[in-house]
């Protein structure tokens, strides 16, 4: 499983909720849109230090989190850099604090119902607010630590920007709305080698009060529509509508 680990549940454990939670697993999988080849590391990820036995120093699961919160900070740092190219260091930087902050991953973990594949003693369970929020977030880390042993970087790269970015509005502030146009830019580029083409479709009002309507288009397959007071906003409205189809299609 991992080199020189070794899980050791505690003697009081009950094989019973042990042979239910293992059961479970299949659906959490489901939920990351990844399946395991070695589901030992799944299940290290999920196992709490309370269950292991007392002579156990460490969770395995510690040293996941330890390896996991690398992986997401690289993950989310490379989305940053090669969506924003226009932003300078301390935009990146501020984006990524937030994104890979415990509060943004204990929202993400609530998301896909993360508490209750833990495996977790029951006084555990019942810690205060901030406490069962930091656990629920230092197990997304553990699972993206176990993700990444059980493939390669590539891969786990993939699951963590579908899973933490799965909602661009979440990352984007109003203030960045000329962004939805360089995003589905390079969106488009990586994943189908197509730039997004655009062409005002109608024009409608007085001058003094005209309003644009845009189509934008990747491939023959793509296509979404946006209107504004301008032909800019026009284009960033259906840029963005498109962006949003592209996110509810990898939703799926």
């Amino acid at each position: 499983m991992i080199e020189n680990d070794k899980i050791v549940l505690h003697s009081k454990a009950d094989p019973q909720k042990i042979e239910k939670w293992r059961k479970s697993l299949p659906q959490l999988e489901e939920k990351l849109n990844y399946f395991f080849k070695n589901t030992d590391l799944l299940e290290a990820a999920l196992i709490h230090r309370s269950i292991y036995d007392q002579e156990s120093d460490h969770s395995i699961a510690e040293r996941l989190e330890f390896l996991g919160d690398s992986v997401l900070e690289l993950a989310i740092t490379e989305y940053l850099f090669k969506t924003f190219h226009d932003k300078d260091e301390g935009f990146l930087t501020k984006k990524r604090s937030k994104i890979i902050s415990k509060v943004y991953l204990n929202k993400k973990a609530g998301e896909i119902g993360l508490t209750k594949y833990i495996l977790v003693k029951e006084d555990e369970i019942n810690l205060n607010h901030q406490k069962r929020s930091s656990l629920t977030a230092d197990t997304m880390e553990s699972l993206f630590g176990a993700i990444f042993l059980d493939c390669s970087y590539r891969e786990a790269k993939y699951v963590i920007q579908n899973l933490i970015l799965s909602n661009f509005d979440e990352l984007i502030s109003h203030t960045d709305l000329q962004n939805y146009k360089s995003i589905l830019q390079e969106f488009a580029h990586a994943e189908f080698a197509e730039n997004p083409v655009y062409e005002i479709i109608k024009e409608a009002g007085p001058e003094h009060q005209k309003k644009f309507y845009t189509k934008v288009s990747v491939g023959k397959k793509y296509s979404s529509r946006g209107s504004g007071k301008s032909k800019k906003a026009a284009e960033q409205k259906a840029a963005r509508n498109l962006i949003k189809k592209f996110q509810n299609k990898l939703n799926k």
